[in-house]
């Protein structure tokens, strides 16, 4: 497994699928906030999974509290959708749920930033699914804080050997909500997007 990696045609089948599956989450997002949002094109690599702490660590500013919302995904398709924003992007995302500014806690950022996870995670999941003729199901999602690069430790990623990321940003503009959705994929699971996207590409 260690060799693994999906070739240029592979990647761009699987880029071309989740910017199906993002568009579903994308309508779904921009009907609950009634604003428009926007995910990023997704960027697509695979890496030993002791890296993902380090990845992640470059990708994002965390001199700032962080929510990192999880959520399992079951099935062939397996693996972990990782949700994560920093407070004032939450702060203004639970405004726009009809919180006021001074009223809000903790415990409804958190519980907004989890429903939003859920539905970002069965609006891609399951369209990508959907597209790669298997099925999958949730667990439900959790939520920490963190403050720290040192804080990012996952046990999802003591448990595999490499890890397929699927990175996006979604971002509010007019409203200054921006956060990240990562999609990590392992070990069989990637065995078997590999040969599902081959079977895509075969019909071609």
């Amino acid at each position: 497994m260690s060799n693994i990696e999906l070739t240029e045609d592979e990647k761009d089948c699987l880029q071309e699928l989740m910017n199906v599956a993002y568009g579903s989450a994308t309508a779904a997002i921009t009907e609950i906030f009634d604003a428009f949002a926007k995910l990023s094109i997704p960027t697509i690599q695979i890496i030993n999974a002791v890296d993902l702490k380090d990845y992640l660590a470059k990708e994002l500013n965390f001199k700032d509290e962080h929510f990192v919302a999880s959520q399992q995904i079951n099935g062939p398709l397996s693996g972990e959708n990782m949700f994560i924003i920093d407070k004032k992007s939450a702060t203004n995302m639970s405004i726009k749920f009809s919180f006021s500014d001074d009223q809000i806690s903790n415990e409804d950022i958190s519980d907004i930033t989890l429903e939003i996870t859920n539905i970002l995670s069965s609006s891609t999941i399951s369209k990508l699914a959907e597209n790669m003729e298997t099925s999958v199901s949730f667990s439900a999602p959790t939520i920490k804080t963190i403050n720290s690069n040192n804080q990012l430790n996952n046990i999802f990623i003591s448990n595999y050997e490499k890890v397929i990321i699927i990175s996006t940003k979604l971002e509010f503009d007019d409203l200054n909500i921006h956060g990240e959705l990562f999609i990590l994929t392992t070990d069989n699971s990637i065995l078997f997007i590999k040969d599902k996207l081959n079977k895509i590409l075969d019909e071609l």
